[in-house]
């Protein structure tokens, strides 16, 4: 059995919200090795070469959703990217974030439900790792897109079992009809490498100031 499997299966098959948050508030002081030292965790960085090529400035204002300890808000604002709100769940993973002072807010909300944030509230918003089993649905994507501003773009991973179980390109494509979103990048990249999985990578244009379908 593989050294990634114990704490990340707990993660990935936990039924209910309270198991995940117990998950993650248990592996909360030990993600960031686990991750990026012991398992090789790719999709951070795939995120932060798409906010460099979409943001166009370094002071945009970023949304990280689903942001867990800051390993995607570490890597913006060692890039420059300053102006930067954090956004999760879990009490453990946010006391992580909080440590690292990179976010000028950090919020505790449940993804699944619609955040408190105005319509076009941030110029780019992120989320990395977020969109997998047991965790966000598809449907939060309107969220996400709803609190980045016309013209801002969402960037934004799917893990690749997820993917197919869940059917998330319906609602990408279902953002597009309705011209919400366009579509700039689509692809497949190298999600962690001590398992060989993958995920999904896409860059999403804002095109309306509401996200329904």
């Amino acid at each position: 059995m593989k050294p990634r499997s114990n704490i990340l299966d707990h993660v990935l098959t936990a039924s209910t919200t309270e198991a995940l948050m117990d998950a993650y508030g248990e592996w909360a002081e030990k993600y960031d090795h686990d991750l990026t030292q012991a398992w090789g965790y790719f999709a951070p960085q795939h995120a932060m070469r798409q906010v460099q090529r979409y943001a166009g400035d370094a002071s945009v204002r970023i949304l990280d959703a689903g942001c867990g300890t800051g390993l995607v808000g570490q890597l913006l604002y060692e890039n420059g990217f300053k102006t930067l709100d954090g956004l999760d769940f879990s009490d453990g993973m946010l006391a992580q974030a909080r440590k690292k002072q990179i976010y000028q807010n950090l919020y505790q909300a449940d993804m699944n439900q619609p955040l408190a944030m105005a319509d076009g509230a941030y110029d780019l918003t992120t989320c990395v790792g977020t969109f997998t089993a047991s965790h966000v649905k598809p449907e939060a994507l309107h969220e996400l897109v709803r609190v980045t501003r016309v013209g801002g773009f969402v960037v934004f991973t799917v893990r690749d079992t997820f993917w197919a179980e869940t059917r998330f390109d319906q609602t990408i494509l279902a953002l597009c009809h309705s011209n919400a979103v366009r579509v700039h990048e689509w692809r497949t990249e190298p999600c962690i490498d001590e398992e060989a999985s993958e995920c999904k990578l896409l860059v999403l244009e804002v095109l309306s100031a509401t996200a329904t379908c």
